[in-house]
């Protein structure tokens, strides 16, 4: 991970409180890290469909970094939909009590063993 870009995004909480959710951007690796102790844009648990899904805190994030040309290869004409960013990159999810979640390819998994995931960002493994 050669190029790096941190930066902090803020937003609403489950208790509808502030707070602040720290981003670290693998534009090579198309992927984003997420440290979020809040649970502002933490993937939440459908019981229905016993599956994570997205929550809304993590598309209003995305959109957001969509509409600042992150991780869109910066290409002046670039004009992908929400759906179509997401579906082009990668997110991590660093959740307090040592969780670390996987959203790729429209699916969102719990990495089990850290050390079979080779994309995972150091600093924010240390702090779970």
């Amino acid at each position: 991970m050669d190029k790096i870009y941190q930066m902090e995004y803020r937003g609403l909480n489950l208790f509808d409180e502030i707070s602040t959710v720290e981003l670290a951007i693998d534009e090579e690796k198309q992927t984003i890290h997420i440290y979020d102790i809040g649970q502002v844009v933490s993937p939440i648990f459908n019981f229905d469909v016993s599956a994570y899904e997205l929550s809304d805190g993590f598309y209003k994030m995305a959109d957001i970094l969509r509409h600042k040309n992150i991780l869109t290869n910066q290409q002046a004409d670039s004009d992908l939909t929400l759906s179509e960013w997401l579906i082009k990159n990668n997110a991590y999810f660093y959740i307090p009590n040592k969780r670390i979640k996987k959203y790729v390819q429209g699916s969102i998994v719990e990495i089990v063993d850290r050390t079979m995931e080779q994309a995972l960002f150091d600093d924010y493994v240390q702090r779970v």
